[in-house]
């Protein structure tokens, strides 16, 4: 099994390592190697410099040694005899350690320089005692002086092939470094791969974990596979999910508690207002009427408004649509009825109309979306004023548009008007202040359709909202 640090401490002590590590390696075997090649280079030098002298040397003390024996055989003076002796025996031992040491020349010139020597060496023994065996061994000094010179050459061909290896032997070890450095280099990015698979496999766990939480999605456990301490932050994280989870329900059980509370004194308040506006209880006056009718209006805004409380919280946490065909022409004709009295108290002026008799849409949640439109239109419409619906099919999608002629909303506010909550700077009409989530309903059951809720421009009101819904295929529902 690949082992992999189990805390952070080991992780960035592990890429302190792939690090550090080859850079050590690498100066350690450059160090090494340098060492080596210069060591060769010492060798080297010193046998070049031993051949070089040893060759000098030799040519040097035959030339004096001739010039001694011409000397001695011309004048006969003993004080250049013994001079002639002591080279000669010098001249003797410097070939023996020629023929001894220097074994990487040509054994066949070693050879011949040796024998031209033994040749004249004969002769030269015989001073002072044979004049003319004296003078028969001089002319064997050339012999021996072409002999010492192709030892030379040769000693000079040797020196330049050891100069051309430790060339060669430099060159390969500069190969050898080169290779060694990619090798390493290949080797700390795969490390380094590895060190950042480590480190951003968890960071992306737990950015994954977070955005499912703030998605509202707390079905899925928590768990962050890495080092110690990421594995505790996942835990943690496991730890809010829960705690987020049991506040969800809480808060569900608590919206299904106020949903019946609030609705059955408010369906009571409701019925009575409806039976007074009928009459069961005696005529009323055309004042009492009035106030009836007050009551009856603002109970049923109340219960929109609680409506939409409830239904944000379902909407949001339930996405599943129950497609049915919609006829678009009676929806509105029944919204419509539902807000007439609000509609003749302001005297709005309405144009409701489309080319789209019916459209495959959620029932529940697309009337839920033009009741609060409609709702929104009326309560920021002023008195006499127009509300324009209308509605066609555009690229295989439903493009509905409903506009009034209200305040125009400022462009600062265009996005935030759908945020939950939020009041903008228009005034609402009405006795009762909007909540400022029917917006946020409206677009949340729009988004479930696939869909958009936009505001856009309208070619004659100041405010208008568009809704562009797909059809079942596009939508994939």
């Amino acid at each position: 099994m690949l082992w992999r640090p189990r805390s952070i401490l080991q992780l960035m002590l592990f890429g302190l390592i792939t690090v550090v590590a080859p850079l050590c390696v690498a100066i350690f075997y450059t160090v090494q190697t340098l060492d080596e090649l210069a060591s060769q280079n010492q060798k080297a030098s010193q046998h070049t410099i031993s051949l070089t002298r040893s060759s000098q040397f030799f040519e040097t003390n035959l030339l004096d040694l001739e010039r001694r024996a011409r000397q001695f055989v011309a004048l006969g003076d003993p004080d250049l005899l013994e001079l002639f002796v002591r080279e000669r025996k010098q001249l003797q031992a410097a070939l023996v350690q020629i023929n001894e040491t220097l074994t990487a020349i040509d054994h066949e010139s070693r050879s011949a320089l040796y024998q031209q020597w033994l040749q004249l060496d004969q002769g030269l023994q015989a001073i002072p005692q044979a004049s003319d065996e004296i003078s028969a061994a001089l002319p064997r000094f050339d012999e021996l002086s072409a002999a010492a010179n192709a030892f030379r050459q040769q000693v000079q061909a040797y020196v330049d092939a050891q100069l051309g290896e430790l060339s060669r032997n430099a060159e390969d070890i500069q190969r050898s470094l080169m290779l060694m450095v990619a090798l390493l280099a290949v080797l700390t990015l795969i490390f380094s791969l590895l060190l950042i698979y480590w480190i951003a496999t968890p960071v992306k766990q737990i950015g994954r974990e977070i955005r499912q939480l703030g998605s509202g999605d707390m079905s899925q456990p928590i768990q962050i596979s890495g080092p110690a301490e990421m594995q505790l932050l996942g835990n943690e994280l496991e730890w809010l999910r829960k705690r987020l989870d049991e506040l969800e329900q809480q808060k569900l059980q608590f919206l299904r508690h106020m949903s019946h509370e609030l609705k059955t004194p408010l369906a009571s308040l409701r019925e009575g207002a409806d039976l007074l506006a009928e009459g069961v209880a005696g005529e009323l006056q055309a004042k009492q009427s009035e106030v009836v009718d007050i009551i009856r209006d603002n109970s049923r805004e109340l219960q929109r408004l609680i409506e939409n409380l409830l239904d944000y919280n379902q909407v949001v946490h339930n996405q599943q649509l129950d497609v049915q065909p919609l006829s678009l022409h009676t929806v509105w004709q029944e919204l419509m009825s539902t807000h007439q009295i609000s509609i003749e108290q302001k005297q709005l002026q309405i144009d409701c109309e489309g080319d789209v008799e019916s459209w495959p849409l959620d029932e529940a949640k697309f009337r839920t979306v033009l009741d609060n439109l409609l709702s929104n239109a009326v309560n920021y419409a002023p008195e006499k004023g127009r509300i324009d619906i209308g509605w066609h099919q555009q690229d295989e999608a439903l493009v509905m548009e409903v506009a009034n002629s209200g305040k125009a909303i400022p462009k600062d506010e265009w996005k935030k008007i759908f945020e939950p909550f939020y009041q903008g700077v228009n005034s609402r009409t009405g006795p009762i202040k909007g909540s400022g989530i029917g917006l946020s309903v409206a677009r949340e059951c729009i988004l479930a359709h696939g869909g958009t809720l936009t505001l856009s421009q309208h070619p004659e009101l100041p405010v208008c909202f568009r809704i562009t819904c797909p059809t079942l295929e596009n939508n994939g529902i």
